[in-house]
């Protein structure tokens, strides 16, 4: 395993985000990971390429043709979808895990599709949700709930795993390599 996507926010927020989401970053880039996003050059977006350049690390981005005029130009590679459904999987077959970082509706979708994916065995990725300040726990009670009520056929912790904590986001990649 060496390129991890990430799904991030192209919007400036709160540092009670930002900063631990920069810190998993830095920690994946100084473990090999290449990073892989959607190649805005705005918000989180831009602090995160701007931290894994620092790092000398290796940056992937993937933009769809409405948005390229927005791209990070300084990355070392550049792919451009015709459409968000189709940048969302090539964001898929250019990695190896995926982060989904809090964000907006538009990390909802792409994290909920890669969720899809995994529960239709489309393919068999790590997918780790950031939950940093409980970011995420909505999003996983809905889930436990469509799964104690017969919705979902996979139990949680085969589609995704939960974690706040960089290091052990780390270990957890470690061992799927």
């Amino acid at each position: 395993m060496k390129n991890i996507a990430f799904f991030l926010s192209a919007q400036t927020i709160d540092k009670k985000y930002s900063e631990p989401a920069l810190e998993l970053i830095r920690l994946c880039v100084k473990s090999g990971y290449s990073f892989v996003y959607g190649g805005s050059h705005y918000g989180l977006m831009k602090q995160a390429a701007e931290e894994v350049k620092k790092l000398k690390g290796h940056i992937t981005a993937v933009t769809w043709a409405d948005f390229e005029k927005h791209v990070n130009r300084e990355a070392h590679k550049i792919h451009v979808a015709k459409n968000i459904p189709e940048r969302i999987m090539m964001i898929l077959e250019k990695s190896d895990a995926i982060i989904a970082l809090p964000g907006g509706s538009g990390t909802l979708d792409e994290i909920t599709s890669i969720i899809e994916g995994k529960k239709l065995d489309l393919h068999h990725k790590p997918i780790v949700l950031f939950n940093t300040d409980g970011f995420w726990d909505g999003l996983i009670s809905q889930y436990s709930r469509m799964y104690k009520e017969g919705f979902l056929p996979k139990k949680l912790k085969d589609l995704f795993f939960v974690s706040d904590d960089p290091e052990k986001i780390i270990r957890f990649l470690k061992s799927k390599s």
